[in-house]
């Protein structure tokens, strides 16, 4: 029996031991690290602490006793005993177990960094590359490559930015934009009629959605709109809401795309001697069920995002119309610029793919 045919009978254990492989091999991989890193071999509670602030809001700061065995460098195999003072809420301090590694560093004592996750990035990795390779079978190899390639372009774009000053962010995002719809869909597609309907459709509706936000934006003197409330900004914060906004416009109308043009090659195929109204008005149908859900899912991963600052600010004595503006504004600004560009994506996609599936073919209506 030859291997491919031991990988079809045997694939799902195959991917299996390769994801536990690589998992173990990320735990135990301390000797490359160059920063000290130490397991936790004792935890000790040493005092507990209730505390309240003035909006009400109840805590418990609890103070850990920790015992540390190194792992690496040339004290591999001492111990030491560091303390660690966290909040049971834990929003930026920890709480920590025996058997985690940390990593380490060291001036005047030895502190803690944060946790050693590479174990947990690589199983997350592997397991999410296994299922695209399960289930997407001749198409897993496509989907991964166009992943990775995507990838290496965004660090690309975010070096060039931070090493390029001069150029505006909306304009490297702008070109990233188009390398992700290229890739992304060439790839998965491949060079047929659905690849350059779902490519063009794509990008036409994610400029048109942008450029429509921006122009209300701009005609209304960006009244209310509080772009300096971005979190951790450090340039210019207008142009990167664009550069952002263009990157998540674009996932939502390739989707919505790649559904409605699918369908209409699936009619095609079906009877290839069809008019262009047939396809335009059948697109338009497909889009019209498509937006509802595509609409509300963007909505739900705003709220999902947002819950927690919402949470912080109105828990810390702010009032609603505070909270809306310094957590929620900027999200439902782009949610809703977002949700034109979905909608765009119906006609224009639905146009496209009439007007390349009917080329040259004289049909009656």
């Amino acid at each position: 029996m030859t291997f491919f045919r031991l990988w079809k009978k045997f694939k799902w254990l195959f991917l299996a031991a390769i994801i536990i492989v690589l998992t173990v091999a990320a735990h135990f991989d301390y000797f490359i690290y160059k920063t000290p890193i130490a397991e936790i071999t004792n935890v000790k509670q040493v005092s507990s602490e209730a505390t309240k602030d003035y909006y009400g809001n109840a805590d418990h700061d609890i103070t850990q006793k920790l015992t540390l065995k190194f792992l690496n460098t040339e004290r591999r195999g001492q111990e030491i005993k560091i303390s660690n003072e966290y909040f049971k809420s834990q929003v930026i301090t920890q709480k920590y177990r025996v058997g985690q590694q940390i990593l380490l560093s060291h001036k005047k004592w030895w502190s803690i960094i944060g946790q050693k996750r590479d174990a947990i990035l690589v199983f997350t990795l592997a397991l999410m590359l296994s299922l695209i390779i399960f289930f997407a079978n001749k198409l897993s190899f496509q989907i991964i490559l166009s992943l990775g390639l995507n990838f290496i372009f965004f660090l690309l774009a975010i070096l060039f930015d931070i090493n390029f000053v001069s150029v505006q962010p909306v304009v490297v995002f702008g070109v990233l934009t188009i390398i992700f719809a290229f890739i992304t869909s060439f790839m998965v597609l491949g060079k047929t009629k659905q690849f350059l309907i779902v490519l063009l459709s794509t990008l036409l509706s994610t400029a048109a959605g942008v450029a429509i936000g921006a122009l209300t934006i701009n005609l209304n003197g960006s009244s209310g709109v509080h772009f300096e409330y971005m979190d951790y900004i450090t340039q210019f914060p207008i142009p990167v809401f664009y550069s952002e906004l263009l990157i998540g416009v674009l996932g939502a109308s390739m989707d919505e795309a790649s559904d409605i043009s699918a369908m209409l090659l699936g009619m095609q195929r079906e009877r290839s001697e069809r008019a262009f109204k047939e396809y335009f008005v059948s697109g338009m149908n497909v889009g019209r069920d498509i937006v509802g859900s595509l609409t509300n899912v963007l909505f739900m991963v705003f709220i999902a995002n947002t819950l927690p600052m919402v949470f912080l600010y109105l828990r810390n004595g702010n009032t609603w119309s505070y909270t809306i503006d310094m957590a929620m504004l900027l999200g439902l600004l782009s949610t809703i610029i977002s949700a034109i560009a979905i909608v765009l994506t119906v006609p224009i996609t639905s146009w496209l793919a009439a007007t390349i599936l009917t080329r040259g073919k004289k049909v009656k209506a």
